[in-house]
């Protein structure tokens, strides 16, 4: 069903693994598609697993930050977590790291709800 992601409900929450390793170009499109998908059938507490994904293009943050934007409108909230060195970094830098909150692992994640 899905190419960029896996989705699984851990109680109230949906998990989702991005699997790609790289979310740049059309990826990013198809990365989009998928997770508004997951958000249009009723997933408003989402943990995002990024342990897969080693970059990501400023198009595929703006996914994150637009998923982000439309669960605040719904009383949702989006929790990332397995963030590599690199995209640590780029959250640091960009100040992502404020709007977002960053776990270790989805467990940790998903006892922070």
């Amino acid at each position: 069903m899905y190419k960029t992601i896996k989705v699984h409900k851990k109680n109230s929450v949906t998990v989702v693994e991005v699997l790609e390793r790289r979310i740049y170009l059309m990826v990013t499109e198809i990365f989009k598609e998928e997770l508004l998908s997951v958000i249009e059938q009723g997933n408003h507490n989402l943990v995002i697993d990024l342990k897969n994904v080693a970059v990501m293009n400023s198009a595929g943050l703006g996914v994150l930050i637009l998923s982000r934007d439309i669960l605040t409108k719904k009383q949702g909230i989006i929790k990332l977590s397995n963030l590599q060195s690199l995209m640590h970094e780029i959250f640091s830098r960009m100040k992502l790291d404020t709007i977002f909150e960053l776990y270790a692992t989805p467990e940790d994640a998903l006892a922070s709800f």
